[in-house]
C-alpha cells in the first residue's frame, strides 16, 4: 500500500481565526466577566457596608444620647425636687430660727433624703446643697461648706444672673477645690439656685454611669468614642489623653448646627475617618466618634480577599478548561483533516483514531462508516465490473438466439393475419347488436325521469302536509298554554276563597263574643237597676247587631260555599280540557312524525331515482363509446391485416439490426475492462 503523506499549510490569518483561537477568546471574555464581576461585588459590598455601618452605629450613638438624656433629665428633675421639698425650703430658709431641735431634725429628714436618692439614681455621684445662711448639707463630708468666692467665677456669675436657669458644667477649678474633687470624678455637673431659699443646688453626674453607657456602645476599639461637654471636657473610652474632639473643626461644626445627630468623613492626623456625633439632651454635651474607613472596610477588605480568591481560581480553572477543551479540539480536528486528504487521494484505509466521548466521537464514527459504506461500494464496483465483462459475452449468444427467433416470428405473422380478418367480421355483427340495445335503454331513461318528476311533487306536497301540522301543533300549545293559566287562576280564586271564608270565621267569632258581652252587659243593668236601663237597651241593640252580623256570615259562608263547588267543577272541567289537549298536541306530534318519515323515504326515493337516472346516462355514455370502439376495433382489425405483411419486412429490418447489437456487446466488454482498471487506483 503506498503511503501518502499530507502537509497542512495554513496562513496566517488561518491560523489566528482557528476554532482554537475563537475558544480561546471565547474563555478569555468570560475570565474578564468574572473578573469586572468581583470587581464590582466589591464596590458594592464596601460602599453597603460603609452605609450599614454609619446606620447601625449612628442609631447606637443616638440611642445612647437619648439613654444620657434620659439620666441627666432624671438628675434635673431630682434638683427640681429637692429645691421644693418642705423641709428643704425651711431649712436653708432659716425658717426654724434658733430651734435646734427643729434644725437638726430638718437637717436629718435632709440627710436622708440626699442619701436616698444617691442610692436610687445611678447617674448621681454626690449631691451638695451649699448656703451661707445656713450649715450646708451634702452626701460628701467638705472641710469647707461656705459660698465665699463662688459668685466671683464665670459660673457663679451665671448662676446668681439668671436665677431659674440651669448650669452644665464639665469641670470648674473652684468648685474642685471647694468640694475636693477632681474632673476624673465626675463626668458633668449640674448647677441650679434654690428658687425659694438662698442656696445652690450642685449635683455630680457619675462618671462610671457615663463610661459604662459608651462602653455599652458597639463599637470598633481602634476608632474613638467619648463625650465631650458644653465646656470643652473630653471622657474618652480609649487611652487617649489628649483633646481629640473639642479643637476640631468638624466638632465645631456639628455643635453649633441644629442636627441632634449626624455623621460625615473628615480628615483626621492625615486619615479618612468616619465621624458620628449624637448631642445630650439640652446639656450641651454631645457623644462623639471616630472610626478609621480602613475599620469600616475591613469587612469588606474580608470580602475582597475571598473575591480574588474566588475569582482567580474560576480564572485558573477557566484557563485549565480552555486549555485542554481547545488542546484537545485541535488535535482531533487535525487528525480529521490529515485522514481526510488521504482519502482524497485514494487511500481509503485511512482509520481516524479517537478517545472523546463527546460529539467528535460521534462525527468520527459517522465518517468512519462512510469510508466504509465507499470501500464496500468500490468492491461491489470492481466485482460488478467483472460480472458485466461476463454479460458482455452472454449477449453476443443472445443476439444468435434472437436471430432465430425473429424468422419465426416472420412466420407467425402469416398465421395472425388471417385470424384478424375472422375478427373484423365478428366485430360488425357485434355493432348490430348494440344498436338495438342503444334503444331500449333510451325508452327505460324516459320512463326513470317521468317516475322521478312524479317524486318531486309528491315530496313537496309532503313538506306543505308537515308545515300545516307544524302550525296546527304551535296552535295546540298556545292553547295548552292558556287552559294551563285559566287553571292557574281558577286556583288562585279558590285560595281567595278559602281567605274570605277565614275572614267570616273571625266575623263570626267576633259576633260571638259581641253576643256574650252584650248578655253580660244586660246582666249588669239588670243588676244596676234603674240606673241602667239605658245600658240595657245598648245592650239590646248591640246583640241585634250581632245576631244579624252572624246571619249575614253565615249567608257570605253559603256563597263561598257555593263558589267554591263551581270553582272545583271549572278546575276540573280545565284539567279535563288540559287532557284532551295533551292528547291532541301528542296526536299532532305523531302526525308530524309520519309525515317526516314519508319526507325521508321519499328523499331516499329520490337519491335512488337519481342514481338509477344518472346509471342510464352512463348506460347511453358507455352504448356510444361501445359502438365507437367496436368501430375503432373493427378499423384497427382492418389496419392490422394490412400491418401484418409490414411486420415481416420489419423482422428482416430487425436482423440486421441483431448484427448490430454483436458489435455493441464487444465494445462493452472493452468499456467493462477500462472500468476495472478504473476501480483498482483506489486503495481498499
Amino acid at each position: 500500500m503506498k503511503k501518502i503523506i499530507v502537509k497542512s499549510r495554513l496562513s496566517i490569518f488561518e491560523k489566528v481565526f482557528t476554532i482554537k483561537m475563537k475558544l480561546i477568546i471565547s474563555f478569555m471574555i468570560a475570565i474578564a466577566l468574572i473578573i469586572i464581576l468581583g470587581f464590582a461585588s466589591y464596590q458594592k459590598a464596601a460602599t453597603a457596608l460603609r452605609k450599614n455601618y454609619m446606620e447601625s452605629t449612628g442609631q447606637t450613638l443616638y440611642m445612647s444620647g437619648e439613654y444620657l438624656a434620659f439620666g441627666l433629665n432624671s438628675i434635673q428633675d431630682t434638683a427640681t425636687q429637692l429645691i421644693n421639698d418642705d423641709s428643704v425650703v425651711n431649712y436653708f430658709s432659716n425658717m426654724y430660727g434658733s430651734d435646734s431641735i427643729k434644725i437638726h431634725s430638718g437637717k436629718q429628714s435632709i440627710t436622708k433624703l440626699l442619701a436616698a436618692k444617691n442610692v436610687t439614681d445611678n447617674f448621681i455621684e454626690n449631691i451638695y446643697l451649699l448656703s451661707d445662711d445656713v450649715e450646708s448639707i451634702t452626701t460628701k463630708k467638705l472641710t469647707d461648706n461656705t459660698l465665699s468666692g463662688f459668685s466671683d467665677t464665670a459660673i457663679g456669675t451665671r448662676v446668681q444672673q439668671y436665677k431659674m436657669d440651669v448650669v452644665w458644667s464639665g469641670a470648674d477649678q473652684y468648685l474642685d477645690e471647694k468640694l475636693n474633687t477632681g474632673e476624673t470624678d465626675y463626668s458633668l455637673r449640674f448647677i441650679r439656685n434654690m428658687a425659694l431659699a438662698n442656696g445652690i443646688v450642685i449635683i455630680d453626674v457619675s462618671a462610671e454611669a457615663v463610661v459604662a453607657t459608651l462602653e455599652n456602645i458597639k463599637f470598633d476599639r481602634s476608632g474613638i468614642l467619648g463625650i465631650v461637654t458644653q465646656d470643652g471636657k473630653e471622657i474618652t473610652v480609649t487611652d487617649k489623653k489628649e483633646s481629640v474632639f473639642s479643637d476640631q473643626g468638624f466638632y465645631q461644626e456639628a455643635r453649633n448646627g441644629k442636627a441632634t445627630n449626624g455623621s460625615k468623613y473628615v480628615d483626621y492626623q492625615g486619615g479618612k475617618y468616619l465621624f458620628m456625633y449624637a448631642k445630650v439632651g439640652d446639656t450641651g454635651a454631645m457623644i462623639c466618634a471616630l472610626v478609621s474607613n480602613g475599620t469600616i472596610l475591613k469587612q469588606a477588605d474580608g470580602i475582597r480577599l475571598f473575591t480574588v480568591f474566588i475569582v482567580i481560581i474560576a480564572c485558573i480553572i477557566a484557563t485549565f478548561n480552555a486549555f485542554m477543551i481547545t488542546n484537545g479540539i485541535d488535535k482531533v480536528i487535525k487528525s480529521m483533516i490529515i485522514g481526510l486528504k488521504k482519502a482524497a487521494h485514494g487511500d481509503l484505509t485511512v482509520v481516524f483514531p479517537s478517545n472523546r466521548k463527546d460529539e467528535f466521537k460521534t462525527l468520527i464514527d459517522e465518517i468512519q462508516n462512510t469510508f466504509t459504506n465507499m470501500k464496500s461500494l468500490i468492491f461491489g464496483v470492481k466485482n460488478l465490473s467483472s460480472e458485466v465483462m461476463d454479460s458482455s459475452a452472454k449477449i453476443g449468444e443472445t443476439t444468435s438466439s434472437f436471430q432465430r427467433s425473429t424468422e419465426n416470428i416472420s412466420f407467425a405473422t402469416g398465421e395472425v393475419e388471417q385470424g384478424i380478418v375472422q375478427q373484423a367480421k365478428d366485430a360488425e355483427d357485434c355493432l348490430s347488436e348494440m344498436d338495438n340495445l342503444s334503444q331500449k335503454i333510451i325508452s327505460i331513461s324516459e320512463n326513470t325521469r317521468e317516475i322521478s318528476r312524479i317524486t318531486e311533487q309528491t315530496k313537496i306536497s309532503i313538506q306543505e302536509g308537515t308545515q300545516c301540522t307544524q302550525r296546527l301543533n304551535d296552535q295546540t300549545k298556545s292553547t295548552i298554554q292558556i287552559t294551563t293559566d285559566i287553571i292557574k287562576k281558577v286556583e288562585q280564586q279558590a285560595q281567595k276563597s278559602l281567605s274570605i271564608s277565614q275572614i267570616s270565621n273571625v266575623i263570626s267569632d267576633i259576633a260571638s263574643q259581641i253576643n256574650l258581652l252584650s248578655l253580660n252587659a244586660s246582666i249588669e243593668s239588670a243588676r244596676a237597676g234603674e240606673f241602667g236601663r239605658g245600658f240595657a237597651v245598648i245592650a239590646n241593640e248591640i246583640r241585634s247587631l250581632a245576631d244579624q252580623s252572624k246571619k249575614s256570615v253565615d249567608d257570605i259562608k253559603d256563597i263561598i260555599s257555593n263558589i267554591q263547588e263551581e270553582t272545583n267543577d271549572t278546575m276540573q272541567i280545565a284539567q279535563s280540557a288540559e287532557a284532551v289537549l295533551l292528547l291532541q298536541e301528542n296526536a299532532v306530534s305523531d302526525t308530524t312524525g309520519s309525515y317526516h318519515n314519508i319526507n325521508n323515504n321519499v328523499e331516499q326515493l329520490v337519491i335512488y331515482l337519481k342514481y338509477i337516472t344518472d346509471t342510464i346516462d352512463n348506460m347511453e355514455e358507455s352504448r356510444v363509446s361501445t359502438l365507437g370502439a367496436i368501430e375503432s376495433i373493427s378499423a384497427v382489425l382492418e389496419e392490422i391485416a394490412a400491418s401484418s405483411n409490414t411486420v415481416n419486412q420489419a423482422s428482416k429490418e430487425q436482423l440486421i439490426s441483431v448484427e448490430s447489437m454483436s458489435t455493441s456487446s464487444e465494445a462493452l466488454n472493452e468499456n467493462a475492462n477500462n472500468l476495472l482498471h478504473a476501480v483498482q487506483k483506489f486503495t481498499i
